[in-house]
């Protein structure tokens, strides 16, 4: 299930969705409606995850980074799994 989800979700037109998208599916969350270009300008953080849906022993963990106030830095979505 989730690669499935993985590689039809993994890359949109705005980073925020594809943040978005990570983070609800995660969470066991469903997101209703739009969720383009939300207006942040900047936009970083780290988390992890349990699943238990998948697996007792699997841990998710995601980082991400979004700053279009800087011309500097590159936007990114990772996604780390581990088997503990």
């Amino acid at each position: 299930m989730f690669c499935r989800w993985l590689l039809e979700n993994a890359s949109t037109e705005f980073m925020q969705a594809n943040i978005n998208l990570a983070m609800s599916c995660l969470l066991g969350q469903r997101i209703v409606g739009y969720i383009g270009n939300t207006g942040i300008e900047s936009w970083s953080g780290k988390a992890v995850f349990f699943i238990p849906k998948i697996d007792s022993d699997v841990k998710v963990e995601v980082e991400y980074s979004v700053d279009f106030a800087s011309d500097d830095k590159e936007d990114f979505l990772q996604l780390r799994v581990w088997a503990r």
